[in-house]
C-alpha cells in the first residue's frame, strides 16, 4: 500500500507458524471492512519453529502490508512489542497476541471506544471465563492486584490494546533491563478506556509461560517496578525489633525477680535470627543495586537480526 497507514498492528511472534497466516488474513479482512489503511508488524522473538519463513511468505502478499523483524535472541513479549513500536507509523497502534485467543474482528470495538471516550489507551478485556489454566489465572490475578495496589497499572489490562501514537512516541526508546509495558504506558497517560472483547481457547501449542517462568516474571516485575520488597524489609525489621524488645524486657524481668538464667540456647537463637534478618535485608538491597548497575551499562533492550520492509 502506498497510503500512510492509519493503524499499525504489532504482533510479538513466538513459535506460531500455524496461526500466523489466519491471524494476518483476519486482521487484513477487518481493516478492509473498515476501509482504512493499515500495516502489520510481525516481530519474530527468536522462534525455534518455521515462523520466520512463514513471515517471509506472508510478506510477498502485498494486500497484507507486512513488515517482519527478526530478533537475534529471545527477549520476551514486552521487548518484542517495544521493538515493533520503532517501526509503527500509524496514528493508532494495536497490539495483539499471535495465538488467536483474541479476535482481530474486535479491533473496531477498541477503535469505537477510543473515539467515544477520547482515550489515549484502550484495553480489551473479557468478562467471560478466561481460557487459561488455573495457575495462569491465579498468576495473572496476583500480578494485577500487586500493580493495581502498589503501581500505576490498571487491573483490567491485557495484551490486546489500542494505543495512540503520541503515547508510543514517549515510550518506544525506553531502555531497561526488564520491560513491563503496561506499567510504562500508565506512566505517560491516565486517559485509559476499556472495551469488552472475545477470548477463545488456545488452538495450537502451549503457552510460552511455564510455571517457573511465571514465578520469575512476577519477581522481576515486583523488583523492577515496585518498592514492595524494601517496604517489607522495613516493616519486618521494625516488627522484629519490637518483638525482640518485648522478649528482652521479659527476660530481664525474670532475671531480676527470680534470678533465672537467660540460657545459651536463647542467645544462639537470637544471634541466628538477627543474622538471617540482616542477610535477607542485604539480599533485597543487593537486588536493587544490581538493577542500577545494569542500567549504567546501557545494555540495549533488544538486538535486531533482520528486517523485512
Amino acid at each position: 500500500m502506498d497510503l500512510t497507514p492509519q493503524y499499525s498492528v504489532v504482533v510479538p511472534v513466538y513459535n506460531s507458524e500455524k496461526t500466523l497466516p489466519e491471524l494476518c488474513a483476519r486482521i487484513a479482512s477487518t481493516f478492509q471492512k473498515m476501509n482504512v489503511a493499515f500495516e502489520i508488524i510481525l516481530v519474530n522473538d527468536n522462534c525455534t519453529d518455521n515462523s520466520w519463513n512463514v513471515i517471509k511468505n506472508l510478506k510477498t502478499d502485498k494486500t497484507y502490508n507486512i513488515s517482519g523483524i527478526r530478533l537475534r535472541k529471545n527477549f520476551g513479549q514486552h521487548k518484542a512489542l517495544l521493538c515493533g513500536f520503532q517501526f509503527a507509523s500509524g496514528e493508532y497502534i494495536v497490539t495483539i497476541d499471535d495465538d488467536l485467543q483474541f479476535f482481530p474482528e474486535d479491533i473496531p470495538v477498541l477503535v469505537e471506544e477510543a473515539k467515544k471516550s477520547g482515550a489515549d489507551l484502550v484495553y480489551g478485556y473479557y468478562k467471560s471465563v478466561r481460557q487459561h489454566s488455573t495457575i495462569r489465572k491465579f498468576g495473572s490475578a496476583f500480578v494485577s492486584f500487586i500493580f493495581e495496589k502498589f503501581g500505576n497499572t490498571s487491573g483490567q489490562g491485557s495484551s490486546y490494546k489500542l494505543i495512540h501514537h503520541s503515547v508510543i512516541d514517549k515510550i518506544k526508546d525506553y531502555n531497561h533491563s526488564f520491560t513491563f509495558l503496561d506499567e510504562i504506558l500508565s506512566w505517560h497517560t491516565t486517559n485509559i478506556g476499556y472495551a469488552e472483547v472475545q477470548h477463545a481457547p488456545r488452538r495450537e501449542g502451549q503457552s510460552g509461560y511455564s510455571i517457573l517462568k511465571l514465578v520469575l516474571l512476577t519477581f522481576n516485575l515486583i523488583f523492577g517496578y515496585t518498592t514492595i520488597p524494601l517496604r517489607f524489609m522495613t516493616w519486618f525489621g521494625l516488627t522484629s525489633f519490637w518483638v525482640c524488645l518485648v522478649f528482652v524486657c521479659y527476660f530481664l524481668y525474670l532475671k531480676m525477680t527470680t534470678g533465672a538464667e537467660l540460657g545459651f540456647t536463647a542467645l544462639i537463637v537470637s544471634i541466628f535470627m538477627s543474622t538471617g534478618l540482616i542477610l535477607f535485608s542485604l539480599g533485597i538491597i543487593g537486588e536493587y543495586l544490581n538493577r542500577l548497575f545494569a542500567l549504567q551499562h546501557k545494555k540495549p533492550s533488544y538486538l535486531i537480526g533482520e528486517v523485512l520492509r
